[in-house]
This record gives C-alpha cells, structure tokens and sequence, in this order.
C-alpha cells in the first residue's frame, strides 16, 4: 500500500496496526490471510505479507479497520 498525503513526516512505523487489522479477500470472496506487516516510513509505503502469493492479474480487495488504542496506521504526526 502506498500513502501520498503531502506531509514530509512520513508513516508512523513504531506504533502503526498490525496484521489482524487488515483484511484481503479474492474476488471469489475467499479470505487470504495477512501474516504481518512492515512500514517503511519514510517512502510512505505498508507491506501486507499474505499467507499465499496473489496471481498475476487477480483481483482482490483489501480493508483496513481502525483498532482500539494507539496502535493505528498514521502518519509521524499522529
């Protein structure tokens, strides 16, 4: 996933989401787990690491919900 908000401070990859706040579905609507994780903040981007590769050319959707606390996806500034 890639972040473009015109801020220069770049994601927050200490307290950012974790894996069970993402959810990727096949377009036949089969789930497709998210083992973790990485930010690289500073290039604005959030790796979702799948538990299976995605094939060429299928489509799928990905959902992000908002967890109780500290640990949400956002940038440096909060």
């Amino acid at each position: 996933l890639i972040y473009t908000e015109a801020s220069s401070l770049g994601l927050d990859a200490i307290h950012t989401a974790g894996a069970t706040d993402f959810a990727v579905n096949s377009a036949s609507g089969l789930a497709i787990r998210v083992n973790s994780l990485t930010v690289d903040a500073t290039a604005k981007t959030v790796t979702l690491h799948l538990d299976r590769d995605v094939d060429r050319g299928e489509a799928v959707t990905v959902s992000y919900t908002k967890p109780a606390g500290d640990n949400v996806l956002q940038d440096a500034a909060g």
